[in-house]
């Protein structure tokens, strides 16, 4: 009973929820940046990845969460790279 207190007592530490808002940021960051920055950029680089990538590099900036932001943008990179490919709409459709 004592593991399921540890396990509770995670789940409620501030510490674990401001990492995970980190990591939350990091995957909303692409999306801001290709607001504030397309029609600006040439098509050839105004693409959903090229945005995570740009926030996963960018995210090693951070003096504080750099690991959290980008793996927020990594995760909106591989996200948008499995729609790209189709792979998404299989997963999707399999769960169907």
């Amino acid at each position: 009973m004592a593991e399921m207190a540890d396990a509770f007592e995670q789940v409620i530490e501030f510490d674990m929820w401001e990492r995970v808002l980190a990591i939350l940021a990091g995957f909303f960051a692409p999306t801001v940046l290709q607001n504030l920055l397309g029609g600006v950029v040439p098509d050839a680089t105004d693409q959903r990845e090229v945005y995570g990538l740009a926030v996963v590099a960018g995210g090693q900036l951070a003096p504080k969460y750099s690991t959290e932001l980008s793996l927020g943008g990594g995760v909106y990179t591989a996200d948008a790279a499995a729609e790209r490919f189709g792979v998404k709409g299989t997963i999707v459709n399999a769960g169907a």
